[in-house]
Formats: structure tokens, sequence, C-alpha cells
């Protein structure tokens, strides 16, 4: 009997459709940063930036998250974007709404409900991160709560103030209070070359599953801080309210008084 010519050309194309169909890989990393993010800096110690009131929820008067990146100690760089195509979806951290809203808040100008920040954020670190979209963000928000940075600082005696300074090695040893943790301080610079230190973010070492805080595999302990760092004053409530680029706050945030923002409405 002759051999059917059909077999071989659909032996081909089943190999075809097996060799293009998507598969969920393991992306390999060793670590997490927890980046947690002081909104004083970012509104106040910062050229020329504006800060802004959500539109959806209060934030609260303290460290935001920013991302939980993973971290890949071969290549030495955060790995990132490993999604093709990427989806967010806010049903899935629809349990998570209020912690958001005051944890992981975006404080930029124009006022915003903070959707575009927390798709940014999985897009781009969460697809890397082996987790499922509503764990990533869950674990970022109790690894938060877990570390109380502002608890730590107030116990050692480091508060926001607009005049004060505190010592970079006294900002380290309170970190020290975390439990088995190796942090990274970064401080912003009022201008470039110039200017007073401030305290702006604190990354936090975590294991590569995102349960737990660790010392860190990489030996780095500053990023941009002087021997002196201000800790910048924040009070969400002051934040003034803007819906487009013709009443961007042209002042001080912090200050600039609601009434003024309505004008060009």
């Amino acid at each position: 009997m002759a051999r059917s010519k059909a077999l071989p050309l659909l032996f081909f194309l089943g190999l075809l459709s097996f060799s293009f169909s998507p598969a969920i890989a393991t992306i390999k990393f060793n670590f997490f940063y927890l980046t947690l993010m002081w909104p004083g800096t970012y509104c106040n110690g910062i050229p020329f930036n504006k800060c802004c009131r959500p539109t959806a929820g209060t934030p609260a008067p303290d460290f935001f998250v920013q991302a939980l990146k993973p971290y890949n100690i071969t290549t030495g760089e955060t790995v990132t974007e490993c999604a093709i195509e990427c989806c967010f979806s806010l049903k899935l951290v629809k349990k998570l709404i209020d912690d958001l809203n005051h944890y992981w808040s975006d404080v930029s100008c124009p006022s915003n409900n903070g959707h575009r920040l927390w798709e940014d954020v999985w897009c781009t670190y969460g697809t890397c991160s082996n987790l499922t979209e509503s764990v990533y963000f869950q674990r970022a928000l109790a690894l938060r709560a877990q570390v109380n940075l502002l608890s730590i600082f107030k116990r050692n005696g480091i508060v926001p103030s607009s005049t004060k300074y505190y010592s970079l090695k006294g900002i380290q040893k309170a970190l020290k209070g975390i439990p088995g943790s190796s942090t990274v301080v970064e401080c912003n610079r009022q201008w470039l070359f110039f200017g007073d230190y401030y305290l702006y973010k604190i990354h936090i070492c975590i294991s590569s599953d995102a349960k737990s805080i660790i010392s860190c595999p990489i030996k780095k302990s500053t990023i941009n801080c002087g021997s002196e760092v201000k800790f910048l004053p924040f009070d969400p409530r002051e934040l003034p309210v803007s819906t487009g680029a013709h009443n961007m706050p042209a002042a001080n945030p912090i200050k600039m008084p609601a009434a003024a923002i309505d004008m060009d409405m």
C-alpha cells in the first residue's frame, strides 16, 4: 500500500505548532530589591518637580512602595520587561486597592488614580518576578508593612524636618533594626553639584520568593549621599489638585492654596 503523503505534512505542522506555542518560562534572578520612596523628597527635594493630590484614595504620610525589582547577580542588572505583551488587570488587585492608594500612590501631576503607575510597575518588574499579578503587589505591600521604616526612624530620633540634618551613619545604624536585612540608602541632592542631600529611597534586599528580608548578596551601602542628610516633611492633606497642564502648580505644591488651582477649570 502506498504511503500517504499527508502524514509527513501533518507531522511537520505538528512540530511547528509545538515550537511556536507560548511557554511559561521561569525568569532567572537572585533576589529582589524592595524600593521604598520618601514622598517628601520626591515632592520638595527635586528641582522643578511638582506633586498633586491623587484623584482616588488618600496617600499615607509614609514611605511609598516604588517597586519590587528582580536583580540578577551574574549580569549585575535589574531584570525588566519580561513579557512580550503585558496585561494588567485592576480586578486582580481589587482587594488591595485601599493599601495601594495609601502606600503605592502616584502623587505626580496632573492628579490621577494611580492605575497607570501600577500597570507600568507590573509590566516593567512584575512580569519578571515569577509571581502572579495579585501576589506581586500583595507581597510588596506586606513587606513594606513589616519593615515600617517610619517607626524605625522615630525610635532613633529621626523624624521629618525642613531644618534638621541627620548623619548618614545614624540613618544606617537605625536601619540595622530591620532583622536579617541589608539595606541601601539613596539620597537626592538639591542641585547636581551643590546643595543639601535629602533622604530619598531605601532599597531592602528580599528573597527570590518575595517572602522574607535577607542580607544583601551585593555589598553596596549608599547611593549619592553626603555625610549629612535632610529628611523633608510630607503632608498629603496639603497637596493641590491639578487636572491638566494649564493648572499645574507653579510653586511648591505643599504651600499652594487650593483656590489657586481652579482658575483655568
